[in-house]
């Protein structure tokens, strides 16, 4: 989407136009001191044990403002339509959670997409009067902060922006020097570890077709299935962004929503499809989905987590439930956060031998079983949520 434009800085302390003296693949690297070596080999390190983007993201934000003792760092991507949004930031309050969803502002977006084509990185001085004071506050300087702003790219495949605020001299001396050749290779391996990140989240979703092909095959069994499913996406997603669960997190829980009723595939259909309440052996069998639908998604992806979630989905929180009788903390969140929006869908869509009932009324049983069927903490936030999404429903 965006190509670079090699050898020109889009902005230093001087304007728009003006060179910087220093390129990415800067051929002075090795003289980097001791200690910046070594902090840039931890680093590594660090980027290398983990495929977890959010894990990743963080660890470069902060590396990056402890290392090069600068006063804070953001990481931007790019959508699909080119616009840029803040993925994390360090410190942790220049970023709120519920603002990582929202793109970057208008005019920030202007200063990131020039940016972005540049073959070298990007200097704006907080007396830059080639940028106005509005586009300054979007792109959250103040009257001390510079602006570093390096691209994030695997060969020609732009990934992002590494944003870097600190007091930046308008002169680049020996120290200063080192501070931006050290600042590019964080990008440098930030860019690397990104990739790789998304690459192998790509190929745990195409393990996850295999998945949603079992799938749609109950919801041709079951067809009150996928309409639960597809309301259990939209509310555990958003009780989990309530409980400030992170874009991972989420992500899990959205997966475990979908096919959280996917064991029942091996579940016969004279129980599935029972009209009339089931006998103790039947619901011995059908207590079995959790444990089967966790053992198809192991099969065929390593979403770990999202199996959890799965297995967990009808664990009660006084310790009743099942597969593996699980109480409180023992539980995994998101497990707790499926089972509340799992209880208000059944009883709002009813069921094969029972009628569906009301909003009012399905709120009233949820509280009543607050503490014992359910953690209390997400009914809270679910409370919070589901009046927004039953007008919107």
């Amino acid at each position: 989407m965006y190509k670079k434009q090699r050898g020109k800085i889009l902005m230093t302390t001087q304007g728009f136009t003006t060179r910087t003296k220093l390129g990415r693949g800067y051929s002075k690297r090795n003289h980097l001191s001791h200690e910046g070596m070594d902090d840039i080999y931890n680093l590594s390190r660090q980027l290398v044990a983990t495929n977890t983007l959010d894990v990743l993201l963080e660890s470069i934000a902060r590396n990056a403002v402890e290392i090069l003792k600068i006063k804070f760092s953001r990481i931007l991507t790019i959508d699909f339509d080119g616009s840029f949004r803040c993925q994390v930031a360090f410190p942790n309050s220049l970023s709120l959670r519920s603002q990582r969803i929202r793109k970057e502002p208008a005019q920030a977006q202007q200063v990131y997409k020039k940016a972005i084509l540049n073959d070298s990185a990007t200097l704006i001085g907080p007396k830059d009067k080639a940028v106005s004071m509005d586009t300054k506050r979007a792109l959250r300087m103040d009257g001390t902060n510079g602006l570093y702003l390096i691209p994030l790219r695997v060969e020609d495949t732009a990934i992002g922006l590494l944003v870097l605020g600190g007091n930046w001299a308008p002169a680049i001396d020996s120290a200063q020097q080192e501070k931006l050749r050290m600042a590019e290779m964080i990008a440098d391996q930030a860019a690397g570890a990104i990739y790789r990140a998304r690459l192998s989240y790509r190929l745990e979703e195409s393990s996850l077709e295999t998945v949603l092909a079992l799938a749609k095959t109950v919801e041709a069994r079951d067809q009150y299935t996928g309409g639960h499913s597809n309301k259990m996406v939209d509310l555990s997603e958003q009780i989990a962004r309530k409980l400030n669960c992170n874009f991972a997190e989420v992500q899990n829980i959205r997966w475990a929503a979908l096919l959280h009723d996917i064991g029942k595939i091996g579940i016969p259909d004279q129980i599935l499809h029972r009209s009339g309440p089931l006998t103790k052996e039947e619901w011995v069998i059908m207590r079995q989905h959790p444990q089967i639908g966790a053992e198809i998604v192991l099969m065929v992806s390593n979403l770990a987590h999202v199996a959890m979630l799965i297995l967990s989905h009808h664990e009660r929180y006084d310790g009743t439930g099942y597969p593996n009788g699980l109480q409180q903390e023992e539980i995994p969140l998101g497990a707790r956060i499926l089972a509340v929006a799992d209880a208000y869908s059944a009883i709002t869509d009813g069921r094969v031998y029972r009628p569906a009932r009301s909003h009012r009324e399905a709120i009233s049983e949820l509280q009543n079983c607050t503490g014992k069927d359910f953690d209390p903490r997400v009914v809270k936030a679910f409370l919070s949520v589901v009046e927004q999404y039953v007008g919107h429903a």
